[in-house]
């Protein structure tokens, strides 16, 4: 089973596709999409969507997860990252793959144990 995790940003968008066989596990690809700053939001989006859109034919994944938005005290960063994440499960949902929304907290739980890390 091929995973996709997604930790959307609008400056960067960070990926890891990972393969899944019983206990095994293998890292196929990781790494970011970036945006410039010169564009404007909307083509910024366009350039995070085209990005996950492309890995998700390249690799077929089965399921996607992706960080649910965490609200800061900057009301513009979490705007802009609810904007990313949109279009990245808008790519997904246009390939009919499922999408699994996890807390910052639930990661960092199943990661180590422990989610105050």
């Amino acid at each position: 089973m091929v995973i996709m995790g997604i930790d959307p940003g609008i400056a960067l968008s960070g990926y890891g596709l990972i393969f899944s066989e019983g206990e095994k596990v293998k890292v196929l690809d990781f790494g970011v999409i970036k945006t410039e700053s010169h564009l404007s939001t909307a083509e910024r989006l366009k350039v995070i969507y085209e990005g996950y859109l492309a890995l998700i034919q390249e690799y077929n994944p089965e399921a996607i997860a992706i960080e649910e938005l965490f609200f800061n005290k900057n009301a513009k960063t979490a705007i802009a990252v609810g904007q990313a994440r949109g279009v990245a499960m808008l790519a997904a949902a246009s390939k009919n793959i499922d999408v699994y929304e996890y807390t910052p907290l639930e990661v960092k739980q199943a990661i180590v144990g422990y989610g105050r890390a």
